[in-house]
């Protein structure tokens, strides 16, 4: 009988199985995160401070009073044209 040290395949499936779950949750809470410190107009690998106990929280106090660098978007359609010209 062949005997075996550590773990079988059929033992490392539940580390498998959570280690998935967390990059997919890393990544679902990682996502919004990136777009709006992007969409803010800072670096979006701020993000990652999201992981990080206490910093987050500072982190998103900073997001929330910070002035954003946004600059605004040209109007998608032009302005209707005054149909009859102003009395003089």
């Amino acid at each position: 009988m062949q005997q075996t040290y550590g773990f079988a395949p059929a033992h490392s499936f539940p580390f498998m199985f959570f280690g998935f779950f967390g990059i997919l949750l890393t990544i679902l809470v990682l996502t919004p995160y990136w777009f709006i410190f992007k969409k803010a107009g800072f670096s979006p690998f701020l993000s990652l401070l999201m992981f990080i106990p206490l910093i987050n929280i500072v982190a998103l106090y900073f997001l929330a009073f910070a002035r954003w660098n946004v600059v605004p978007t040209p109007p998608a359609y032009p302005t209707a044209p005054v149909p009859y010209p102003p009395q003089v």
